[in-house]
């Protein structure tokens, strides 16, 4: 029990990183699968050896673990991984079991490569004389060791797929970062620049004192560590992209030329479509600011940057505007725009061509952007009229549909073409329960924005499916047409009561406080969403045409609402809050009774 108490501490601390987990899912298995095909070739001749062999392995995990629920679902999973070997037997030779073995062996060991975490084998093995035994242990106790890595890694698998907020913010205070930002105001003082435009000094052009100012502020500690809260230090790099970088004094006026575009909600960047990697832009207030309001559309945050607040960004991804309040600055609003390309170590040259692109990008847009402040002539206009409706048009795809998401469904649509008639509906049917469940596992560091965006797009699709096979398969049955209207009449007048943001989680997600209906349709069924949603599934399911071509769809929807019916009953929040506010009452009261 020692042993293995001993061992799975160590074990975990080389099993952190869920990109690794999930391939020793997969690598672990292989191996196993490996061993049990020889194991039972090699006692096939000897009448249930086989069985006593795992039998009593498990009995012997049972005593060693000292954990009934962690030697459970080892059972579990022994019990399945011996099904796929049986299935396997009849056909694998010793090559076969030789190959499968080697291939987890080895995925094993890419997959630590890929992450970048030390194998537990490294840790010990030619270290001491008794090495070996510490091998035989690790074999011995590997399974569990696997599970409960997955039980205690830092990160869920569910966070791949959850919206998560990717804006970072901090304050310089420190005494050396405000010197280094009273030299950048000093400097731009000095200069005086127009005020009724923007003004730009890039960054490898600044002279020596303001540049090493600028880049004390950009490699600070604060700012570091802001990006090191968000992301793992161990699974992330985090590199500066100085080319991007400037020092940015904003206009007294934003009429008729491409400041307009600062005042429309708009993304930075083109490359929002680049999977697990990020271009930050950091906005750093380095004097008073009372004026100009930075929003986030999508994260729902925002406010004045001033005196050495910063703010972090997905210069691709995220939606942002500018507005200006009815204070006056007293002074120039001065800000450093700062830029950090952030990518899984493991992805190497991969996250390094995101700054790269991004550069290219950005010295190209900052050339036209620079033409068209001071548009001369008609086709300069033209220009900066194209500069505003492009950024209007890219954000309104991106806070309605998302970039990601459209390319994403592009991309099933064609692989569809190639696998399977029905493979696009499949694959884009369940996608928001998934993003519900995994969301409400989750509920920390979500963008609720970007998460009503994603669940809404993958829902729309998933009901046109049903509707265009519904219609396809079309044939009259009242019952069917009935149950259809009333459920998803129930449903809507569930969403309707609770209003929008209650419905996709707003308060479980922490961006609003509850509120509690009592009326119409509550005060009739529980979960009468879920319920309405599905009566009206299973309308769709009751005509004979329908259910003969899709057999298993509604099926399947229903057991997706199911399931998240069941997590919401055993993770309810609401009952949390009304017994919360039951004991503030109560507080509440005893403190106005002592005091009486």
């Amino acid at each position: 029990m020692l042993v293995y108490a001993d061992l799975s501490v160590r074990f975990r601390a080389c099993h952190t990183n869920s990109l690794n987990l999930a391939l020793h899912m997969i690598t672990t298995p292989m191996g196993v699968v490996a061993s049990l095909v020889a194991l039972r070739q090699a006692t096939v001749t000897f009448e249930y050896v086989y069985e006593v062999i795992l039998i009593l392995y498990l009995m012997s995990l049972f005593v060693t673990l000292g954990n009934f629920r962690l030697w459970l679902a080892t059972t579990a999973w022994m019990a399945g991984l011996a099904a796929v070997a049986e299935r396997l037997v009849p056909t694998f030779t010793d090559s076969d079991c030789a190959k499968l073995l080697a291939a987890g062996f080895l995925g094993q060991e890419l997959a630590h490569l890929i992450t970048g975490e030390k194998t537990f084998q490294s840790t010990y093995q030619f270290k001491t004389l008794s090495w070996p035994v510490m091998l035989l242990e690790h074999t011995y106790f590997l399974l569990p060791l696997c599970i409960d890595a997955l039980i205690h890694m830092p990160e869920s698998f569910a966070s791949w797929i959850v919206a998560n907020n990717y804006v970072v913010r901090c304050k310089l205070t420190d005494a050396n970062d405000k010197k280094a930002m009273k030299t950048i105001v000093d400097f731009v003082t000095e200069e005086d620049p127009a005020r009724d435009c923007t003004a730009h000094w890039w960054y490898q052009k600044l002279n020596s004192d303001v540049k090493d100012a600028f880049t004390h502020v950009m490699e600070c500690p604060e700012i570091l560590g802001m990006f090191q809260k968000r992301f793992r230090s161990d699974a992330y790099a985090i590199e500066t992209i100085p080319a991007m970088n400037e020092i940015y004094v904003s206009s007294s006026h934003h009429d008729n030329n491409s400041d307009t575009v600062f005042y429309t909600q708009h993304c930075d960047g083109p490359w929002s479509v680049y999977p697990f990697c990020h271009v930050y832009r950091v906005m750093l207030a380095v004097n008073e600011n009372v004026q100009v309001e930075t929003h986030f559309t999508m994260e729902g945050g925002g406010g004045c940057l001033s005196d050495g607040d910063a703010v972090g960004f997905d210069y691709n991804r995220e939606i942002h505007v500018i507005s200006d309040l009815p204070t006056k600055n007293k002074d120039r609003r001065i800000t450093c725009k700062m830029h950090y390309v952030v990518y899984p170590r493991c992805f190497g040259w991969f996250g390094k061509l995101l700054g790269i692109l991004t550069t290219w990008y950005n010295t190209n847009a900052r050339n036209l952007f620079l033409a068209t402040i001071k548009p001369r002539g008609l086709i300069w206009k033209f220009m900066a009229w194209v500069v505003v409706f492009t950024t209007k048009r890219v954000r309104e795809l991106e806070k309605y549909a998302g970039l990601n998401n459209v390319m994403t469904t592009v991309a099933l649509y064609v692989l569809g073409q190639y696998i399977h008639p029905r493979f696009f509906m499949c694959a884009t049917s369940f996608t928001h329960y998934c993003m519900y469940i995994a969301t409400y596992h989750v509920r920390t560091g979500i963008n609720f924005g970007v998460f009503k965006r994603n669940v809404v797009y993958f829902k729309a699709i998933a009901l046109t499916h049903l509707c265009v096979n519904y219609i396809a398969n079309f044939s009259y049955d009242p019952v069917s047409i009935a149950m259809i209207l009333m459920g998803y009449g129930l449903s809507t007048s569930a969403v309707m009561a609770l209003g929008i943001d209650q419905t996709y989680f707003g308060v479980e997600l922490g961006v609003m406080e509850p509120n509690f209906v009592s009326g119409f349709p509550y005060n009739v069924v529980p979960h009468p969403m879920i319920v309405g949603s599905m009566i009206g599934l299973l309308g769709l399911h009751k005509m004979d045409t329908f259910r003969t071509a899709l057999p298993y769809l509604v099926p399947m929807h229903c057991f997706m609402y199911f399931t998240h019916m069941v997590q919401e009953q055993a993770q309810d929040i609401y009952r949390n809050a009304e017994e919360r506010k039951a004991n503030s009452v109560k507080r509440s009261n005893r403190e106005k009774a002592k005091a009486a």
